[in-house]
């Protein structure tokens, strides 16, 4: 009882950490967008993200690194072993550092390339953008979160105290945020903007790893003995299943870009960061509960039973539910009014985008879900040709529809590789391995799809209400259907599944955190 209240109070702790800050980011990064807007226009939007992707592409050379050795991690740091710890930092410093140049190397052989990436690369040079420069900057960002200390988070992530790095994180994003303000409203320079976040890169580094270092000192002494050949062998193993599914996830998102950017055109990659935007941070919002549960999860896998794992994920399947589900429907329906009223309608883009991400938003949070188990129960080498099956289908797909229809097509290639593999194959994958067949797969799929055929109804129902009752308020109007969403769609669930095992589990953890919580105000 006392290691899962531990459990539960270490999470709780990463969660409110972590949505506390992600409350203040968020703000700061829509006024940094709104900004950006303004004062560099719509030209400039599109290549953050199209960068962004290229180098997110390059970073699967990390080759699942960090999360090989947090699974690794999580033994010795419950067995207290700090021996082991600091062989596995070592090896985790050195790998990090190759990585770090190897990207670095990759990047600076692509800048010839970039007139062929993108379409309309001499749209760029007519404005003034200079495209290699940029994306050296965007480079030298990527890589000095590899090189400049970054596996210290590791030993934090791991032993359940992420919240402290979530809360200096929060202080220098949002220094980084008013900066860059200040930036755009001074000088309106495009590349100063964009140094100036590899500047804070390297100092959220440097801030991580003297957190580590004072909280974990032991850790960081130096270390003679590496790990043996063997270790290093089963390590890469794990890492070589690792690569595929991360070669799969930056597949699924990172090409959405480049399709459209080397199809369709810079203009339109302006125009779909926006709603990536809501998209990332609803995605950021929501994964904090998963981030914040992960090391606990871990634990709970390493000293429960196969009874209570499944218990907690068939509650952790429930809450995804409904909160990607809340998500999603709040983004089919309000995501079109909320870029009006921000910034106007020549910045849409006509239905039915809007609902084609709230859906792909809900699969990514049933993947998210899956994939967090498959992690902490270390099954990486079991399904291997699931990732590249679904890289394949997404990346032709996408290219082929978006000849079709545009950015329709390449939204609904991502949507259809996740649920012909991801979503039909993983959860075989973690009955199997994960819970050693304790219940059938078919329970799971049974459960999905009633819940998202309730989920459907009550979304269908929302958008409705949301186009009858106050429309055309501005603000206000976005603000009433957004609650509107938020209360109707958790109490339909709610409503519907109290008294089953989830839900009776969710409540008990609300009941006794709200508990504490009074009994110390008092």
């Amino acid at each position: 009882m006392a290691k899962s209240n531990s459990r539960t109070k270490n999470s709780v702790l990463n969660l409110l950490s972590s949505i506390g800050g992600q409350l203040l980011v968020t703000v700061f990064k829509f006024v940094v967008r709104t900004v950006f807007i303004h004062t560099l226009g719509k030209s400039y939007l599109g290549i953050n993200g199209y960068f962004s992707d290229i180098l997110n592409m390059l970073s699967l050379t990390e080759l699942g690194f960090d999360t090989a050795i947090n699974f690794k991690l999580y033994k010795p740091l419950a067995e207290h072993d700090d021996k082991r710890v600091r062989v596995l930092l070592k090896f985790y410093k050195l790998a990090y550092r190759v990585v770090g140049l190897v990207i670095l190397s990759l990047g600076l052989l692509l800048i010839p390339a970039l007139p062929i990436l993108i379409k309309d690369y001499d749209r760029l040079v007519e404005i003034g953008i200079n495209a290699p420069l940029v994306f050296v900057l965007f480079l030298l960002q990527t890589v000095f979160s590899y090189l400049f200390f970054a596996y210290r988070t590791a030993v934090m992530k791991a032993n359940q105290k992420k919240y402290i790095l979530d809360v200096a994180d929060y202080f220098v994003t949002i220094a980084a945020n008013i900066s860059q303000i200040a930036v755009l409203v001074l000088t309106r320079d495009f590349i100063i903007y964009t140094a100036t976040a590899v500047f804070f890169t390297i100092v959220k580094n440097g801030v991580n790893a003297v957190i580590a270092q004072k909280y974990y000192p032991q850790f960081f002494i130096r270390e003679e003995e590496s790990l043996s050949k063997e270790e290093v062998r089963d390590l890469f193993k794990d890492c070589g299943a690792l690569f595929i599914y991360k070669v799969n996830g930056t597949v699924l998102k990172a090409t959405d870009n480049m399709v459209l950017g080397a199809f369709v055109g810079m203009a339109m990659v302006g125009l779909y960061s926006n709603y990536l935007l809501f998209y990332t941070t609803i995605k950021s919002f929501v994964r904090q509960l998963y981030t914040a549960v992960k090391a606990s999860t871990g634990h709970l896998f390493a000293t429960e039973n196969v009874e209570t794992q499944y218990r907690f994920f068939e509650t952790m399947n429930f809450l995804t539910i409904i909160l990607y589900g809340t998500a999603a429907v709040g983004v089919s329906v309000c995501a079109n009014e909320l870029i009006t009223t921000w910034i106007g309608t020549d910045y849409l883009i006509a239905q039915p985008f809007s609902i084609l991400i709230g859906i792909e938003i809900l699969t990514n949070g049933l993947k998210q879900n899956l994939g967090q188990i498959r992690t902490v129960t270390g099954v990486f080498r079991q399904a291997w040709k699931r990732p590249i099956l679904s890289a394949v289908i997404n990346l032709v797909s996408s290219v082929i529809m978006v000849q079709f229809i545009g950015i329709y097509g390449v939204i609904l290639g991502t949507i259809m590789a996740d649920v012909l593999t991801n979503l039909s194959i993983d959860p075989k994958i973690i009955h199997k391995y994960s819970f050693n067949d304790y219940m059938p797969v078919s329970t799971y799929y049974k459960k999905n799809l009633l819940y998202i055929l309730i989920l459907f109804i009550a979304g269908a129902v929302d958008m409705w209400l949301c186009s009858t009752i106050l429309t055309g308020h501005g603000w206000l109007s976005v603000m009433v259907h957004i609650i509107i969403v938020a209360v109707t769609i958790p109490t339909v669930f709610v409503g519907i599944y109290w008294k089953t095992r989830e839900c009776v589990y969710l409540r008990s953890v609300a009941e006794r955190i709200l508990g504490k919580a009074f009994n110390r105000r008092r």
